[in-house]
């Protein structure tokens, strides 16, 4: 037998032999725990705080305002008001214009799921309502269950719809010489509050 014989019968018994398939890639199994998520957020530039019982959250994030804002304007989105009952904080207008947002010093909002490969946080579009409310605010901070958590942006995309909007720490910007700036564009801080529900 010849060499060249040899090799083909090694490649046609390779290929005759069953090969295993993959696992089929199910996002809705593959979690990640806040830590991971909060070490990628604190690379992005912003702080998690957690994980805490849902009994703790209203106490953590009033005690989060009066630090970062104390005496100003202070709205929640109505999700984060039913988890957060009465604080500093007033719900968003309904009818709220963009230009009337300028001088909101902390907007709270529920994310809809974390990614711990990039500490993104996804909002379902119905959440960040105005939309400019999430960018326009000094700082944000985001409650996020973290049950709600996902490894990476393959699951995060496969569970929320086409409107959502992607944060991953403050706003950033930078000049050719490399001189980072937080919050030139958005807000200058993000902080996002990981609940055990």
């Amino acid at each position: 037998m010849s060499a060249r014989e040899e090799i083909l019968g090694r490649v046609r018994a390779a290929v005759t032999r069953a090969v295993p398939a993959p696992e089929p890639f199910e996002p809705s199994r593959r979690r990640a725990d806040f830590a991971a998520f909060a070490a990628q957020l604190a690379v992005a530039g912003g702080e998690g705080v957690g994980p805490m019982p849902a009994s703790e959250v209203s106490q953590r994030v009033a005690d989060l305002c009066r630090r970062l804002a104390p005496a100003e304007r202070v709205l929640a989105s109505d999700a984060a008001l039913l988890r957060l009952g009465s604080g500093p904080w007033r719900p968003v207008p309904s009818d709220a214009e963009p230009h009337a947002l300028a001088d909101v010093a902390v907007a709270i909002l529920c994310g809809a799921l974390a990614v711990a490969e990039n500490g993104a946080v996804g909002l379902d579009g119905r959440e960040a309502r105005p939309r400019a409310l999430p960018v326009i605010c000094d700082r944000l901070v985001l409650l996020v269950e973290t049950r709600r958590i996902v490894t990476d942006m393959h699951a995060a995309l496969a569970q929320l719809p086409e409107a959502a909007l992607f944060l991953a720490g403050p706003s950033k910007t930078a000049d050719i010489e490399g001189e980072l700036v937080l919050g030139a564009h958005g807000p200058r801080g993000l902080t996002v509050i990981g609940i055990d529900a």
